[in-house]
């Protein structure tokens, strides 16, 4: 998030949310009672266990390469370009995210400065945006284009966060458009495997400030349980070297959440990054260790994140 990205757009659009209430409500999740048979009734010797149900199945799939550049070329970034200011001069379209089998999105981020700069001095934002159609003859006018949330990683954030459960922790900012809010996604302690969390802030009156929790999966790749308390509401699939996350939402009710939807598909497009984003922050924060200062420089677009709230509209 920068001064130049189009705040004004941001508040428009939640505007127009809250405008669009979820015809469903959240609800403290909850265990669904399973009827069981009496014990006059006879049972088979091997009851097989259902699976549980998917509501929503989403894909984030980090699949382009230099073979795919002849394919999209500039002119498809152009697009974007000419559509919203929020699709930067520094981006290169890396993705598409699928939901429930249909390509909804593509992926942009920084590219270049992530994957060439020097470990000290790189910076991550990750955006999606709706697929333009294929032939247009005015951008600004062509349906598709549009902003649909953005991921992005704070270095200054990560080493505060490092201190405070005293192992490297990077930490990733949400953005929607639905909300004016930011989400701050950090990774907590845990004795075995990884943990992280965000909150799903309230978006209706009768809504309530509820934690996300994401617990990795010992084994290959980024795997996760999702859980809202003890509820598991939803499970990542991560394919390391294919750069594929599968998400499946098991709970109806947040499967039909636009902004936990969201959310899902942007931790989803985190955990691409995330083995580099650790390596950076346990490098800067070995550094500064023992002396709890650091040479690293934040930059503006960083500082932006600390900023206070009651002084911005002065």
């Amino acid at each position: 998030m920068s001064e130049e990205d189009p705040i004004e757009e941001i508040e428009k659009t939640a505007e127009k949310a809250a405008k669009k209430p979820r015809t469903i409500t959240r609800t403290t999740p909850t265990k669904k009672k399973v009827s069981r048979p009496s014990k006059k009734e006879s049972t088979p010797e091997k009851p097989v266990t259902p699976a549980k149900k998917v509501s929503k199945k989403l894909k984030v799939n980090f699949w382009r390469t230099r073979l795919h550049d002849e394919e999209l070329g500039i002119h498809q970034q152009l697009k974007y370009q000419a559509k919203t200011r929020w699709f930067s001069k520094n981006y290169d379209i890396e993705g598409v995210i699928e939901e429930d089998g249909e390509k909804k999105y593509i992926i942009a981020f920084n590219k270049e400065q992530w994957e060439e700069s020097p470990l000290e001095e790189k910076r991550l934002s990750c955006r999606i945006f709706t697929i333009m159609e294929e032939k247009i003859t005015d951008a600004k006018t062509a349906s598709g284009g549009n902003f649909k949330g953005g991921v992005e990683l704070s270095i200054a954030h990560s080493l505060v966060q490092s201190y405070e459960i005293r192992t490297p922790a990077p930490v990733f900012f949400f953005q929607i458009p639905r909300t004016i809010y930011l989400a701050r996604c950090v990774r907590g302690w845990r004795l075995v495997g990884t943990r992280w969390s965000w909150p799903l802030l309230p978006e209706q009156s009768d809504d309530k400030l509820q934690i996300v929790s994401a617990k990795g999966i010992v084994g290959p790749g980024r795997n996760y349980w999702i859980y809202i308390g003890d509820q598991k509401i939803a499970r990542i699939d991560g394919q390391r070297v294919q750069k594929n996350f599968e998400i499946q939402i098991l709970d109806e009710t947040y499967a039909k959440d636009k902004m936990f939807v969201t959310y899902m598909i942007l931790f989803g497009c985190a955990c691409n990054f995330m083995r580099v984003a650790e390596k950076l922050v346990k490098q800067l924060y070995k550094k500064m260790k023992k002396t709890a200062t650091t040479d690293y420089k934040i930059p503006n677009q960083e500082l932006m994140l600390f900023r206070n709230p009651r002084m911005m509209r002065r």
